[in-house]
């Protein structure tokens, strides 16, 4: 048997143990959970046809009300990291990128209510997503072949954070949330105040929040020194085999002892150091609504500044200048301006000691729908958000100076529009045009993406087919690209993406899926022209004038002869509603030519490691599954039970295994529900990972226990007063996170309560 298919058949033996107790498994869409149990009558609002869960043919996860309290976090990876198919891929404790199905970054698209997200999250590992899951009314992610109609970046799956900042009806009366919650692992202080209300037909939205955290508790020391010296070994037996290109030098290695800055950085025993985080942001919105529609606006700013693990950097010498100085003076906080300028004279050198990233985020969002009567159109709806991103990569010398090595700034506008018409026999559809206008730039001395101009256009619709027991759905995208950077430089690129997915109700209580999907995804700006010549529109020739990117300490270099990943999808779902037990399974297959990501090659020129990006082609397996039990339910009490496995395999046609692929995990959380409060108790034992890429290292296993608990007392009609508490890694393990590029420089957190009180009035 071919050794591939024999692997992916063993690998099925994981979650096999998992569903065979119950012969299913749990959607994870019935994540609403209330006291009661779980709600499958939820609308899912990133649905082409915002249907109810158990109408859907989709894979979604649906995480909102007391499940997304009870596991929010200050990032959207970290939020979701429970749910089955999903993870988080770390970048010390300030970045939590989700990872969904194997896929991260640009596959997989995060939408704030339905509309793209103005960021550079996906230019790079160590920059965090502009939206806020503690602000968000509900988190939906699909998976699967409808995922395309988001746009071609979706190959993984979307993230669509919803809140209520353009509010779309009319409250009876004014709701008004205040919650406050201490972090022991951090020391961490966060607010949150929210306010909803209505006047005629003015509905109103404010919300602030606010947190601030010291260095991040851990059991043990920081870094793996173990691990970065089998690292370097690995790098010099790669060397010694001959894996170099024709731009490299054998004494380019030679320098390797000499210049590696992660020799240089102090290892801290019990805390990450510079893991200290201040963020802060508001919205306010307003609606006029109407018997048929709505139209609105909301403005939204938003703050971020936290530190870059030791060891992400590296510690190399850095020139610049008195008149830098006073550029990073006049973009960074004042408190950040006071800093000694003593300390350098023109053209001095000085060292690096760390290094943090201040973010700042502006965005106005406008919004609007109506409901049309005695029209073959159904109803018109329409989102168009304006975004002013930036960001500085603020290094931080020894003498306490500071300079701003590179500033990323991304301006655009985020549309979408889409038309849904009546139904015209067994056939109802939904088309629509999504926008994309942004301009790219990054600024400084160690700026090595140039700045561009980055338009799409894309037309989408899908059409749904129902009878009797068969639903089926055919989608279509077409999508134009164009990146456009300073110079002579520009790539084109035209995506076509085609879906299709058949949904058979086998009996009244379970149901069959299966879903085709053709997606194509065009490279990003990062990838083609990262320390490229503007003149030549190639790799800059001389490796002294490459730009070392300050964060990531690597020497990133994008290939402008990139084509368009290409991939082929294949899934088989099937799902089970029998009253006290609810299950789902899924299981699909990817074949991706032109899988693009950056290579770590081994390399080094004067102590920095050099990373390209290129195309391989790549196959991704997998299945997940989930199912909940009701144990007990005597009417004032209830107790469930939910198991739930993931796992993904993905490696090289060539032969290797695809770089941070998250490791397999099996898990059991118990529910106990009562009149006046609730506890859930969590379980996530994560597998080891020796699936490693070229240049990584396995990772071991390990279990993450963690506890949530609530009392609410009500008063008044619809008032409640609740003090929660969670508790975090309870078993205080060493967690390194296979799916991040710092697991050998910084652990996740180790054991931590977050106590909490909730005012919803």
């Amino acid at each position: 048997m071919n050794t591939k298919v024999r692997k992916f058949f063993s690998s099925l033996l994981f979650p096999a143990s998992l569903l065979s107790l119950v012969g299913a498994s749990f959607n994870s869409l019935a994540q609403e959970e209330l006291h009661d149990g779980y709600d499958l009558q939820e609308i899912i609002v990133s649905a082409p046809f915002e249907e109810r869960v158990a109408e859907t043919s989709l894979p979604i996860t649906v995480l909102s009300g007391e499940a997304l309290l009870s596991q929010v976090n200050n990032s959207l990876g970290e939020t979701l990291k429970n749910q089955i198919g999903i993870n988080s891929a770390s970048f010390g404790t300030g970045v939590g990128q989700p990872v969904v199905r194997g896929q991260s970054a640009r596959r997989v698209m995060v939408l704030q209510n339905s509309v793209g997200v103005t960021d550079v999250a996906a230019f790079s590992p160590d920059h965090v997503n502009s939206v806020e899951a503690i602000l968000a009314e509900r988190v939906e992610v699909i998976r699967g072949p409808s995922t395309l109609l988001y746009g071609s970046g979706a190959i993984g799956g979307v993230v669509n954070v919803i809140d209520n900042r353009v509010p779309e009806s009319l409250v009876e009366d004014p709701q008004f949330i205040l919650q406050q919650t201490r972090d022991t692992v951090n020391d961490e202080n966060k607010t949150i105040i929210r306010l909803d209300a209505a006047a005629g037909n003015f509905a109103f939205h404010l919300d602030a929040f606010r947190r601030t955290n010291d260095n991040v508790e851990i059991n043990g020391f920081a870094i793996d020194e173990v691990s970065v010296e089998r690292l370097e070994e690995l790098v010099a037996e790669h060397l010694e085999e001959g894996h170099h290109d024709e731009h490299h030098h054998d004494d380019d290695h030679d320098d390797h002892d000499d210049h590696d800055g992660e020799e240089e950085v102090e290892n801290t025993n019990g805390f990450i150091g510079n893991s200290d985080v201040e963020s802060d942001g508001g919205t306010m919105g307003f609606s006029w609504v109407g018997d048929n529609g709505f139209i609105g606006f909301s403005v939204n700013e938003l703050n971020n500044d936290y530190g870059l693990p030791p060891g992400a950097h590296g510690h190399h010498e850095e020139e610049h200048h008195e008149e830098e100085h006073h550029h990073e003076e006049e973009h960074h906080h004042e408190e950040e301006g006071d800093h000694d300028e003593g300390g350098h004279d023109e053209g001095g050198h000085d060292e690096v000691e760390f290094v943090r990233i201040d973010m700042e985020s502006r965005r106005y969002d406008f919004r609007g729908g109506i409901e049309l009567e005695n029209s073959w159109i159904e109803s018109i709806r329409g989102s168009v958000g304006v975004t002013d991103y930036e960001h500085s990569e603020v290094e931080y010398f020894e003498d306490g100076d500071t300079h701003i090595g590179t500033l990323f700034s991304n301006e655009g506008t985020e549309s979408r529009f889409t038309l849904s018409h009546v139904p015209v026999g067994n056939w109802s559809g939904v088309w629509g045009l999504q926008l994309s206008d942004t301009e790219f730039s990054a600024t400084g001395e160690e700026a090595f993406i140039p700045k561009s101009n980055i338009t799409s256009r894309g037309l989408f619709g899908v059409e749904r087919y129902t009878s009797g027991n068969l639903t089926a759905e055919i989608g279509l995208r077409y999508e134009q690209n164009n990146v456009a950077p300073n110079g002579g430089c520009e790539t084109d690129v035209n995506a076509t993406s085609l879906s299709g997915s058949v949904l058979y109700d086998v009996t009244a209580d379970s149901n069959v899926l299966l879903g085709l999907s053709h997606s194509e995804r065009a490279p990003g700006v990062e990838e083609l022209y990262s320390n490229t010549s503007a003149s030549t529109c190639a790799r800059i020739a001389d490796e002294d004038d490459l730009v070392v990117h300050a964060a990531t300490n690597l020497l990133e270099i994008g290939n402008p002869e990139l084509s368009e990943e290409t991939s082929n999808n294949i899934e088989f779902g099937y799902r089970m509603n029998r009253g006290s037990v609810t299950g789902s399974v899924n299981a699909y297959y990817n074949q991706i030519d032109n899988f693009i990501f950056l290579n770590l090659t081994g390399m080094e020129h004067e102590g920095v490691q050099l990373a390209s990006y290129v195309a391989r082609d790549a196959e991704f397996r997998g299945i997940e599954g989930e199912v909940a039990l009701a144990l007990v339910d005597n009417g004032n009490t209830s107790i469930n039970l939910r198991l739930f496995g993931d796992m993904v395999n993905a490696d090289f046609d060539a032969g290797g295994n695809v770089p941070r692929i998250p490791a397999a995990k099996l898990g059991a959380e118990l529910q106990f529900f009562g009149p006046a409060w609730s506890m859930r108790l969590l379980a996530t034992n994560v597998r080891e990972q020796d699936d490693a890429g070229e240049l990584e290292l396995p990772t071991d296993g390990y279990t993450n226990l963690s506890l949530y608990a609530d009392y609410h007392w009500r008063f008044g009609n619809d008032s409640d007063l609740k003090v929660f508490i969670r508790g975090n890694n309870l078993l205080d393990e060493e967690i390194r996170n296979h799916a991040s590029f710092l697991k050998n420089f910084a652990p996740e957190p180790g054991r931590g309560f977050i106590v909490g009180l909730r005012l919803d009035y």
